[in-house]
């Protein structure tokens, strides 16, 4: 495994679409680090609002800065993996286009993190919302906040607006060449499939407060729109049709989380988009199993428990 220290490049990755006031934001606390070695790649997923002109006179004016236009909305995950494909650093920071680092020394103290943890694939980091900084968002860990926000740990997964990866990890976990992030995803549950292709590939994924990303999203992520309710049920047929080895995990994963997400559908007046959702999940199910990357049961086992022993952040050594 590599050792990142304190020189490696960074790559710091955005995909944004019509958020032209959020990513001028997010570039300007990017470019204030005090990090020597470190590029920024933005990847316009067809911006209507000003967007596509203000990345062209960044990319003339900021040697730092390379800007990419897909002409059309791509996804979240299929628009970082084409960024990924030209990432040049040895750790990759996934930033949201409407969240901002808030020190100079931000990407230096995510650099000594890996520093700290040689095994470690991914490292999330700490997401308070944008507006009231005092507010923790974790929505991605089992660990309670109150608990959690000081503490790092071994995590099962993070959440991708704030999350650095080691280069050579995720060269490991990819699931075909340049696809890093499951195309198919989207944007929901892009988090998920990788989490698990890191453990099954020997890596870890770790908690850090060592930064504090700003998230204007952190206010309305866990809303149950119906676009993102049947994103959500598709994205369970997706992953299980990915991931999971029959019968493992299932009742977890597949069987509980449907009767979770049909509860929520009632709730929120949704339940038509989560059928759906389910409908569409099923050729996904069957695309996805098509790829014939499944982890092994011990990988689902060893993820059950990184929950379980996540939940009291305290105990996780």
């Amino acid at each position: 495994m590599s050792d990142p220290g304190s020189c490696d490049k960074i790559s710091v990755v955005i995909v944004t679409r019509n958020r032209a006031s959020y990513l001028k934001e997010c570039v300007d606390s990017i470019v204030m680090q005090d990090y020597p070695d470190f590029e920024i790649l933005i990847g316009d997923n067809g911006s209507t609002d000003g967007t596509i002109e203000y990345l062209q006179e960044l990319s003339r004016n900021k040697l730092r800065v390379k800007a990419s236009f897909n002409g059309k909305n791509l996804g979240s995950c299929l628009g970082r993996n084409l960024l990924l494909r030209q990432a040049k650093g040895e750790l990759w920071f996934i930033i949201d286009d409407d969240a901002t680092f808030q020190f100079k020394d931000d990407l230096r103290n995510a650099a000594n993190e890996f520093q700290k943890h040689p095994k470690a694939g991914a490292i999330g980091f700490t997401v308070v919302n944008a507006n009231d900084p005092k507010t923790l968002n974790l929505w991605m860990y089992q660990a309670k906040p109150e608990l959690a926000r000081n503490k790092e740990f071994r995590s099962a997964q993070f959440a991708s607006c704030a999350v650095c990866f080691r280069r050579e990890a995720m060269q490991n976990a990819k699931f075909a060449p340049g696809e890093y992030f499951v195309n198919s995803f989207f944007y929901s549950w892009d988090e998920f499939p990788i989490a698990w292709r890191l453990l099954e590939t020997g890596w870890e994924c770790w908690y850090s407060p060592a930064i504090a990303i700003r998230h204007y999203g952190s206010a309305t992520i866990d809303t149950p729109t119906a676009h993102r309710v049947n994103l959500d049920a598709k994205s369970v047929g997706q992953f299980a049709g990915l991931i999971l080895p029959f019968p493992h995990g299932w009742w977890k994963y597949v069987v509980r989380l449907s009767l979770w997400m049909m509860k929520r559908a009632w709730r929120t007046n949704t339940i038509k988009a989560c059928l759906s959702g389910f409908l569409q999940g099923i050729p996904a199910f069957f695309s996805e199993r098509r790829k014939k990357i499944k982890v092994r049961p011990a990988t689902v086992k060893a993820f059950i428990t990184l929950v379980v022993e996540e939940k009291n952040a305290g105990s996780v050594k």
